[in-house]
C-alpha cells in the first residue's frame, strides 16, 4: 500500500477546510508561484522551513518524511 504524500495530505486538509492555496500564500508569506510548483505542478520539493510555515498557519503537525 502506498503511504501518502505529505504534499497531498496537506492539499486534502485545505480542501476541507475549504482554504484555497491563495490563502496558504497570504497567511505563510510563501509566494503564490512557489506554493503551486510545489502542490499542483509537483516540480519543486516541499522545504522543511516551508512546511514549518504550512504547519503554522494550518495549525497541523506534518511531516516531511
Amino acid at each position: 500500500m502506498e503511504k501518502e504524500n505529505v504534499k497531498d495530505l496537506i492539499l486534502l486538509h485545505l480542501e476541507a477546510e475549504e482554504r484555497p492555496l491563495a490563502w496558504l500564500s497570504r497567511k505563510t508569506e510563501i509566494p503564490y508561484p512557489t506554493l503551486y510548483s510545489i502542490f499542483v505542478q509537483r516540480i519543486m520539493n516541499l522545504s522543511d522551513d516551508n512546511l514549518a510555515k504550512v504547519n503554522k498557519a494550518m495549525g497541523t503537525d506534518f511531516t516531511n518524511d
